[in-house]
């Protein structure tokens, strides 16, 4: 995945330590997999990944502008996304709005 590949870039040149950079792509890539599921159900659709180091913290946000659907039939590869994002991350947030879904993922970066 292109975005996914783009944000493994930054975080390298960002020089962050590699077990911050392995959850933020493991928690980001979940939280990009949950758009095309539950906005767009599979079909193309718009995608908003930002990043940005505020003081001793990344924080990450994966938007859409679908509308949220949660999946008809559960089964064994669904539900855990957001608790996978959750534990990665220092704090997460999901705002399911009316312009779309946006999930903003703070994590503690070292100093280094």
């Amino acid at each position: 995945m292109v975005l996914r590949d783009q944000l493994a870039d930054w975080l390298f040149r960002a020089k962050l330590d590699s077990d911050v950079r392995e959850a933020v792509l493991l928690a980001a890539y979940e939280a990009m997999a949950n758009v095309v599921v539950h906005a767009y159900r599979g079909a193309a659709g718009p995608l908003d990944v930002c990043a940005a180091l505020r003081g001793g913290d990344l924080i990450v946000t994966v938007a859409d502008h679908g509308s949220w659907q949660p999946i008809s039939r559960p089964g064994p590869l669904h539900g855990r996304g957001l608790p996978l994002i959750h534990r990665l991350t220092a704090h997460a947030v999901v705002d399911r709005g009316g312009l779309g879904t946006t999930v903003t993922m703070r994590f503690a970066c070292p100093p280094g």
